[in-house]
């Protein structure tokens, strides 16, 4: 895959993020309210494993990416850079987003959790009060006709009913917990690194743009040198002119008296 394919591939896979985490947000504030229901949670989870594995996969294509920024030439790699270390920050900033949301729900599931287990002390409470229907029954001080009998067999079974489907909920919300928990840890890796990435690309920005510069000083100082040297060979040569007119002027004037003399001495 090209460089450029690369980087459309990881604008896009951000922006899916960025839209399913806003569908996480309509969803993750019902829970623990009335407008909780089975597709919502269903919804939710969809939506979150989607964000979850486009975070892993744009991890790894973040990587790749970081490898191609080191070929090319020095124009090129810092080009590239750049376009990469932007892309880093809006990635990082969507991963923020994801992690709000994740503490968010995670926080519902604990309070959820919460409630449900308040719920099961009571009905254990109830059905702890409730008369022995065996031994009443049996009892002829405290003989208990069949309805109410009946009756008292069916709240105990409602009681238990209810204790056992608490039971199931909690379990299977302490487990979406568990795995909340861990995406977190591995959406907190992932990361990390990005942060570790943009930082080593900002150093890496830096170096380059620190060696352009001290190319550049040497270049304006290879040109002042290059100037002075034009002006002291311009000097020279003017020095070179003058020595010779005066040799010239002065080969003229020995040649004249050396004319004049020979003349008399005729």
């Amino acid at each position: 895959m090209s460089y450029d394919q690369l980087c459309q591939k990881i604008g896009s896979a951000i922006f899916k993020i960025g839209s399913n985490v806003t569908a996480m947000q309509k969803l993750v504030v019902q829970l623990g309210t009335p407008s909780e229901t089975p597709n919502v949670k269903k919804q939710l989870d969809s939506k979150r494993s989607d964000v979850q594995r486009s975070i892993e996969t744009t991890g790894d294509m973040f990587r790749e990416a970081t490898d191609q920024c080191k070929v090319g030439s020095q124009q090129e790699q810092k080009s590239r850079k750049i376009q990469v270390e932007r892309l880093k920050q809006q990635f990082s900033e969507a991963i923020q987003k994801f992690k709000k949301y994740q503490l968010l729900e995670a926080d519902k599931e604990r309070a959820a959790v919460s409630r449900m287990r308040s719920r099961t002390t009571s009905l254990r409470n109830e059905m702890s009060k409730q008369p022995n229907v065996d031994t009443a029954y049996a009892d002829n001080d405290s003989l208990m006709d069949d309805d109410s009998r009946q009756q008292n067999l069916s709240q105990l079974q409602e009681f238990a009913d209810d204790l056992e489907t608490t039971t199931a909920l909690i379990t299977e919300r302490e487990e979406a917990i568990r795995r909340l928990e861990t995406d977190m840890v591995t959406v907190n890796e992932i990361f990390r690194e990005i942060g570790t990435m943009v930082h080593e690309q900002g150093d890496m920005i830096d170096n380059i743009e620190h060696n352009v510069e001290v190319a550049r000083d040497r270049v304006d100082d290879g040109v002042v040198q290059l100037e002075k040297a034009s002006t002291y060979q311009n000097k020279y040569r003017k020095k070179v002119f003058v020595f010779l007119a005066i040799l010239i002027v002065f080969g003229l004037v020995l040649g004249i008296i050396i004319w004049l003399t020979t003349r008399k001495k005729n």
